[in-house]
């Protein structure tokens, strides 16, 4: 991700927003943030080791160290 990460609060929001069926584009548009982004994060938090249903019960500053830690895996 090249450009200034998201808020932990508007990531969390993707989060329910995908938990609840929205599309890549509905959330995106949702959000305010573009399509690219929404599947970037996505895609890392799906490569995780935690569920969705868990990511959204962490913490702020721990699912932002879950996102940095897949992040720099690659």
């Amino acid at each position: 991700m090249a450009g200034k990460a998201k808020p932990m609060s508007q990531i969390k929001q993707l989060l329910r927003l995908h938990k609840q069926g929205h599309s890549i584009k509905s959330g995106a548009r949702s959000l305010g943030i573009s399509k690219n982004t929404v599947k970037s994060y996505l895609i890392k938090l799906a490569t995780g080791k935690l569920p969705l249903s868990e990511l959204l019960d962490l913490e702020d500053p721990v699912l932002e160290n879950n996102i940095l830690c897949v992040s720099n895996r690659k």
